[in-house]
């Protein structure tokens, strides 16, 4: 079988500590998104995208729910709740939009139909539609993109968005995450790369759990299985998975538990649970150096790897998936 780290996804991956190092280290914009976010007037903050990018809202949702004393709302929703001017934007509502090409349908339709102004955006493209359309920019960076599965705009998007919510907090342990998270990635990376190739039989679908932060991790990793591998795999927080998700769990199933870097008793009996019901379980351990909130991009480099490995096992291209023209049809602007 093809080594994983022959792929273009994989070579991807391999820069992203690097590109999400320069994002924070360069903070373009970062200062402007966290004042436009925290003027006085503003009450209530959107945050909004799609796929890889709508885990990224929920992790920062997630994060801002854990600081003490925050000055606003934070409210995450997928992209589509904002799109032809669906949304019932309020007094005192600013947009914050994710999208790496900053070409994503839903968002540009909510900013054409109203959305309140003015608008942030952490985006890779400032000369995008959404990243000229937008009064304040995060810019990330983002290197190559050979793939058509996010990594270091995915990874960055996070690692800023945590620095903006850090300057909009005053919260200097949230910003050392941020600012530690290409360092924390790389090791990750690293071991990854020398995993042996994912042992058995391809399986036919699947279910990944994780708590807290690491519930994005969970259903990003359920996304990379489905983008990559095409398997029908889907995510869920770690008592849903316990519950609901055992339903899907047979023989012949994948489940998958997404780990924060703390011991975790219900991740635990979730695992335990799925197993009985049949599934072959793998483990993407987190890492207990790193700070909880950066877990959804710490799952990264194993959810890949496990990915891509699926995907070899069948002669899959995880590099070109058969779902890409469709996917553009219908996410950008035609």
């Amino acid at each position: 079988m093809p080594d994983r780290t022959g792929t273009g996804l994989w070579a991807d991956l391999a820069l992203t500590p690097g590109t999400v190092q320069h994002t924070v280290a360069d903070a373009e914009g970062f200062d402007d998104v966290a004042s436009l976010l925290t003027a006085p007037d503003v009450r209530r903050i959107i945050i909004t995208g799609n796929g890889a990018q709508w885990h990224v809202a929920l992790a920062l949702w997630l994060a801002w729910l854990g600081l003490p004393d925050t000055p606003v709302q934070v409210v995450a929703v997928p992209g589509g709740l904002v799109a032809r001017g669906a949304f019932p934007w309020r007094d005192g509502d600013r947009l914050l939009a994710l999208s790496s090409s900053g070409e994503f349908r839903d968002v540009i339709e909510a900013i054409e139909a109203g959305a309140p102004r003015p608008i942030a955006a952490i985006t890779a493209t400032a000369d995008s539609t959404i990243g000229r359309a937008a009064d304040a920019r995060a810019m990330v960076r983002v290197d190559t993109l050979r793939a058509r599965t996010h990594t270091q705009g995915y990874a960055g998007a996070l690692a800023a968005g945590l620095a903006v919510l850090a300057r909009m907090a005053g919260d200097a342990v949230l910003g050392g995450a941020a600012d530690n998270a290409g360092t924390a990635l790389a090791r990750l990376v690293a071991g990854a790369a020398s995993l042996p190739p994912e042992p058995g039989r391809r399986p036919h679908a699947g279910v990944c759990v994780g708590t807290g932060p690491a519930w994005p991790a969970a259903l990003h990793t359920a996304l990379c299985l489905r983008e990559v591998s095409i398997l029908p795999v889907d995510g869920f927080e770690t008592r849903e998975g316990a519950t609901t998700g055992r339903f899907a769990a047979v023989p012949g199933f994948i489940g998958v538990t997404v780990a924060g870097p703390r011991p975790d008793p219900l991740l635990t009996e979730a695992a335990g649970v799925l197993a009985d019901a049949g599934a072959h379980m793998v483990a993407i351990d987190g890492d207990p150096s790193t700070d909880p909130r950066l877990a959804p991009i710490m799952a990264l480099p194993r959810a890949l790897a496990l990915a891509i490995d699926l995907a070899l096992q069948t002669d899959l291209d995880p590099d070109a998936p058969a779902w890409a023209g469709a996917y553009d049809r219908t996410s950008r602007r035609a």
